[in-house]
């Protein structure tokens, strides 16, 4: 799109440069100065107005075409935002049950070879008791016998710490081609007043980094600072006032 298809935009360029121009040039030492520059102003700011006009008489047919073509294709797209959504949470609902299915098979598998230890601890600790009682005794036969049982216990302890794992506490979640599963951490302020007086407590000993959890909302400050004006007064905080005109458009 060029100036020669609308000549309206070249002309505006016109008006523009000239407005621009006279800006540059006038200064007011006096009451008719101002009066000139004042009267200029109102008349840029027709001219401003009538060159948006002009140019939402252009755009508003093409965003207008534009929307049509969105509402063409927005219900086929959210249908299938809707089974790409489906199909995400379904296999992220298949994966985590087999990690936390596995996770379960290794804490039974680990439970069972701790309660095995412990008994073959026990009766290594019994045949040992046994062994010392015979040697007492004199019976060197019954002695060696029990000393026999206490390593035979002590081996059982230890083939429980090495046993391997079941299978399914050992398989991993199956993969499929083109789909990888990952973990996105995410936080949440549970208690906004508890992480103040965090960041506060860690910034008072030097460490800043708290503090960039608790971004002041310069939009609500300035709304406050527009009611309340000067009597907004709170510590970090600077209220100032500054000056502009209202410029009514030229009629007629």
């Amino acid at each position: 799109m060029t100036d020669t298809n609308y000549p309206e935009v070249a002309q505006a360029g016109q008006l523009a440069d000239r407005a621009h121009e006279l800006a540059l040039a006038v200064k007011i030492d006096c009451p008719e100065m101002l009066d000139i520059a004042s009267d200029e102003l109102r008349g840029i700011v027709t001219r401003r107005k009538e060159i948006e006009e002009l140019r939402f008489s252009i755009t508003r047919p093409m965003d207008a075409a534009k929307q049509k073509v969105m509402d063409l294709f927005r219900a086929p797209l959210d249908r299938l935002g809707q089974a790409e959504s489906l199909l995400r949470d379904e296999v992220t609902r298949y994966q985590r049950e087999e990690r936390e299915k596995a996770e379960a098979a290794r804490r039974d598998a680990e439970q069972r070879a701790a309660q095995e230890r412990a008994e073959a601890q026990r009766r290594e600790q019994e045949a040992l008791d046994a062994a010392a009682a015979a040697e007492a005794a004199g019976d060197h036969e019954a002695a060696a016998a029990a000393t026999h049982a206490a390593e035979a216990a002590r081996e059982d302890g230890d083939l429980a710490l090495i046993a391997p794992l079941p299978v399914g506490a050992a398989r991993a979640p199956a993969k499929v081609a083109g789909v990888n599963a990952r973990k996105t951490w995410k936080a949440e302020v549970t208690d906004f007043k508890a992480l103040v007086v965090e960041a506060v407590k860690r910034s008072e000993n030097g460490d800043d980094f708290l503090l960039t959890f608790i971004a002041p909302d310069d939009k609500v400050i300035a709304q406050a600072a527009k009611a309340m004006q000067a009597k907004l007064n709170v510590p970090g905080i600077r209220v100032y006032a500054e000056d502009s005109l209202s410029v009514r458009r030229k009629t007629g």
